[in-house]
């Protein structure tokens, strides 16, 4: 299966439970906003219906002559409740006393279910609140109405009691909420909802193709085994969102796994050509020590004493030699595993670069090489591992005089520089090719040149390059190929 099916039904997925959940949220919205709509809006007519008739209950009693004399005329009476149950059948008049029972009405007979109704919300409405009050014709629902004493204000015997948008009224209302608001509204909500969704989907699609286009761009990353950076088409990271984030995460990481495999594979190589470098090294003395010892087991007596003697002083040599590069070889596995601890101490540095120097001195009078030490004649403290720090000159040295020739000069120079003291070591041999700079202290690197001479392995740079690390300092190396190389350090200086 191709990585687009792959990514793509993961996609579809995504996407589908998304889409799912935006048309749950849309309907629920839906529901909600209709009920509370309606709500509202039923509360507000009923609340505009009883304002608008407020004054309808005393009207009635007045232009009907409901009372006359101060007394209720039943003739009256009996004549609203039928023209009104004739003629506007949207109210319902009742005939209350004071405790709210009902004594008579327009109503149809056989509708009216209740004896009385609650008092609280005429007396509310004669104090000036505005409250639906009960409907007779129901155990359950509140109607707009208007009320009145009878027959007077100051002797009231009950109350004329109003309810406005009677059972006609409900009945008409009802026929048109069926016919039109109940239809326009569930258009509306329908094309609205269908709206939304679209728009939800579509704001949904563009993310989701974020998601999806990373998602490709990893899956190819992993294909090509982490060696090809993918389509940066793929990798969005313009957005300042979380999935911009993730995105540029992904380049970051993409970018750091290629360059640590490219690094690998150039380890990887370095290391096969020192495995190759060190079992030459270590089979040319071997075999020459073989040979030499073969040669003084076949000839035995037949040697003079000076051929014998020249004969173990090269095995000698070699047998050294070997030893060099095996403690080279071990000291580096120490380091690896951080079993080489930095013992300090304060010691002057004058006396200590002097000891050293001094070394060397048959050696380079041997080689016919000048070798020259600049240092100040005052005391000069660190704080350091005078055996590690004797160990780092050595191997500079000993490179220094690896890759010089009769005639040429080795300079070591001691710098005082505030609070630090510079170390240089500087030759005139043959110098470094500036490509081969970077890789000098590379373990498993080693700068091919004639002038090598093929007495080292090429570990003694990355020995010194540690040694100086765990002191918390740096070492940098510049050089010119044919005129000279310089390698310095420092050492922070110690005050007593």
């Amino acid at each position: 299966m191709s990585s687009r099916l792959i990514f793509g039904s993961l996609y579809a997925s995504l996407y589908v439970r998304m889409a799912s959940i935006l048309v749950v949220i849309i309907l629920t919205m839906g529901f909600v906003y209709g009920f509370i709509t309606y709500s509202v809006t039923y509360d507000y007519l009923q609340e505009t219906t009883q304002q608008f008739n407020r004054e309808l209950a005393k009207k009635l009693v007045g232009e009907r002559e409901i009372v006359v004399n101060g007394q209720i005329n039943r003739d009256a009476l009996k004549q609203t409740f039928h023209d009104y149950m004739t003629v506007n059948p949207n109210i319902e008049i009742y005939l209350l006393d004071l405790n709210g029972k009902i004594l008579s009405y327009s109503a149809d007979p056989g509708k009216v279910k209740r004896d009385s109704v609650s008092v609280e919300p005429i007396q509310a409405f004669l104090q000036g609140e505005l409250l639906p009050g009960d409907d007779p014709r129901s155990f359950t629902m509140k109607k707009a109405f208007s009320v009145t004493y009878v027959p007077t204000e100051s002797k009231p015997e009950g109350y004329l009691y109003v309810v406005l948008r009677g059972e006609e009224y409900d009945q008409v209302n009802q026929a048109l909420q069926n016919n039109y608001v109940i239809q326009y509204s569930l258009i509306s909500l329908l094309i609205s909802l269908a709206i939304g969704l679209l728009l939800g989907l579509l704001l949904f699609y563009t993310i989701t193709r974020r998601v999806r286009n990373l998602s490709i761009a990893m899956h190819n990353f992993t294909e090509n085994g982490f060696s090809a950076y993918p389509d940066p088409t793929l990798v969005d990271k313009h957005y300042n969102d979380e999935i911009g984030y993730l995105a540029r995460s992904f380049d970051v990481m993409a970018e750091h796994t290629i360059a640590q495999l490219s690094k690998l594979g150039e380890q990887d190589k370095l290391r096969r050509e020192l495995v190759a470098n060190i079992s030459h090294d270590l089979r040319t003395p071997l075999a020459s020590m073989l040979g030499y010892l073969e040669t003084m087991t076949l000839k035995g007596d037949t040697l003079d004493s000076q051929s014998r003697e020249d004969y173990l002083k090269i095995v000698s040599q070699h047998g050294k030699r070997l030893s060099r590069l095996i403690d080279d070889l071990f000291d580096l596995a120490k380091f690896d595993a951080s079993e080489v601890i930095v013992e300090k101490e304060i010691f002057s540095f004058s006396e200590f670069i002097f000891d050293v120097v001094q070394k060397f001195q048959n050696k380079a009078e041997h080689h016919d090489i000048k070798l020259q030490l600049e240092c100040p004649e005052e005391a000069l403290l660190v704080n350091a591992d005078i055996a590690l720090i004797e160990r780092v000159l050595d191997n500079l040295l000993s490179n220094a005089f690896n890759h010089t020739n009769p005639g040429d000069s080795i300079v070591i120079s001691v710098l005082k520089q505030k609070a630090e003291i510079m170390i240089q070591i500087q030759d005139t041999g043959c110098g470094i090719h500036e490509k081969d700079l970077p890789k000098v202290f590379d373990r498993f690197y080693q700068a091919g040149n004639k002038h090598r001479k093929g007495k080292h392995a090429g570990l003694g740079l990355a020995i010194v390059k540690r040694i100086v690390e765990l002191h918390g300092r740096k070492i940098e190396v510049v050089s010119k190929v044919g005129e000279r190389t310089q390698f310095c350090f420092s050492l922070l200086l110690k005050s007593l």
